[in-house]
């Protein structure tokens, strides 16, 4: 029982993992060491498991080090296994390693080992972001873990430095990526330095060089190093480069500095929403209420999104809540073409049936809309029981999906279909609406060869 008497709800996940241990538990080490030992054969996950197991910290570390020299790197088996077989394999090549090295020195090195093999690997896979995901940020995210735990931290430093110079290709573009979680400021300072002065001495890879030591100084909060460095990658600072700037200071608590910067951009004729966003918060942080108020209602009508409206109350207050509903709906009705965004400000104002009518004025343009657009828009109406308008939108939804015919996803089509289904019988009149069974009778047609949604639907009638 919890706190208020009602039984603890434990997710089924978690219910059956902890039901399966307890019987795994009950049949014994012995039943448990023989399944082990049968299996091993079959997988090498299961027979360097057995190893990581019995064998003390001594022989793991020299076993995982072996181990990423010989199977870390592209090679003859690499090849045989192919770019899905490998991937698993380096993926639990790292597990190995968090599990059988607990000191960070010793993790660090070997982590750095298997970054090195990256080279190999991207130079003859073809990578989708599954290598990239685990050199880039599984293998990243383990360096950042056994930094905090390693003490010797000029050693760090150099590993990281060693790591990046040797990076021939920009795989590495994130290898600083958390160390200021690992290394105290001084030493990533340091580091910093050491980064400047081998772009100095290395002109030609200066784009390199200073990347490395944006990412760091970005880390540490120093905006002024950060904007050193970038301008000395390009002589003037585009509207993006101000506003990353910009909001560095921001952070820092330095929000005068942050406008002052902000100021160098022309705020009438900038659309970038980033901008006008930061420049809101600088606004509101410096106690600026006009300025606020008037950057409020420019980010609000440039998109009428939810996030811009609520902001744009907090400026001029929830008072004028349902003025500026009312307001911005006969500007919305006055406009020609249809906005999602306009759309779905409707809805979030309640106006459902101002959200319906301005839904069925655009009818037309809604059919050669983007699904992820207008999903969204089909269950609001759904949920109020509009339940015409909400099949209209849902076989818009459907339709492109099964165009892409992509097979994975059928099974959301599917779910789209059924739900047709269901409000067909609700529906008493469809006023210029084909009928669902018409409309199911055409999709049979059109998208008859495609066997896999059928199936998961229920079959094909003859």
């Amino acid at each position: 029982m919890n706190h208020n008497g009602s039984e603890k709800v434990i997710p089924a996940n978690v219910a059956s993992i902890e039901s399966r241990r307890a019987a795994l538990h009950e049949l014994g080490a012995e039943t448990l060491a023989d399944a082990l030992l049968g299996l091993a054969p079959l997988s090498e996950a299961v027979e360097q498991t057995i190893e990581r197991l019995i064998s003390d910290d001594v022989t793991n570390l020299a076993r995982i080090e072996d181990r990423i020299a010989t199977r870390g790197c592209y090679n003859e088996d690499a090849e045989i296994a192919g770019p899905s077989m490998f991937a698993q394999q380096l993926d639990f090549l790292l597990h190995d390693l968090r599990f059988s090295v607990h000191t960070g020195l010793d993790g660090f090195r070997l982590t750095c080992l298997f970054i090195e093999n990256d080279q190999s690997v991207f130079d003859n896979f073809h990578d989708d972001g599954t290598f990239s995901g685990i050199f880039q940020i599984d293998a990243v995210s383990m360096l950042e873990d056994y930094g905090r735990e390693c003490s010797d931290k000029d050693w760090i430093c150099h590993q990281l430095f060693r790591l990046y110079e040797e990076d021939a290709t920009g795989a590495r573009w994130n290898i600083f990526d958390g160390a200021v979680h690992y290394l105290p400021e001084e030493k990533v300072r340091q580091l910093i330095a050491r980064l400047r002065s081998a772009g100095e001495s290395k002109p030609g890879h200066k784009e390199k060089w200073l990347h490395a030591v944006e990412a760091l100084a970005k880390q540490i909060g120093d905006f002024d190093l950060f904007e050193q460095a970038r301008l000395a990658g390009s002589s003037t600072l585009s509207t993006a480069d101000i506003c990353e700037i910009a909001r560095l200071r921001l952070d820092a608590g330095d929000a005068s500095g942050a406008l002052a910067l902000l100021k160098k951009v022309d705020a009438i004729r900038n659309r970038q929403t980033e901008y006008n966003k930061l420049l809101l918060a600088v606004y509101k942080a410096l106690s600026m209420k006009e300025e606020e108020s008037a950057q409020a209602w420019r980010l609000f009508k440039s998109v009428r999104s939810e996030e811009n409206f609520e902001e744009l109350l907090q400026a001029i207050g929830e008072s004028e809540r349902e003025t500026v509903i009312e307001n911005e709906m006969a500007e919305i009705f006055a406009k020609h073409g249809v906005t999602y965004t306009d759309a779905h400000f409707l809805l979030h104002g309640k106006r459902f049936d101002e959200a319906e009518k301005y839904l069925w004025q655009h009818e037309v343009a809604l059919k050669r809309g983007l699904y992820a657009n207008i999903l969204p828009l089909a269950q609001a109406m759904e949920a109020d029981d509009r339940y015409l308008i909400a099949s209209v939108l849902y076989r818009v939804v459907l339709d492109e999906l099964l165009q892409q015919a992509y097979s994975k996803s059928y099974h959301h089509g599917v779910g789209y279909l059924r739900k047709l289904d269901a409000m067909s019988d609700k529906i008493t009149g469809w006023k210029n609406v084909v009928p669902h069974t018409e409309y199911l009778s055409e999709i049979r047609v059109t998208h008859g060869r495609k066997s896999s949604f059928w199936s998961q639907y229920g079959g094909i009638l003859p």
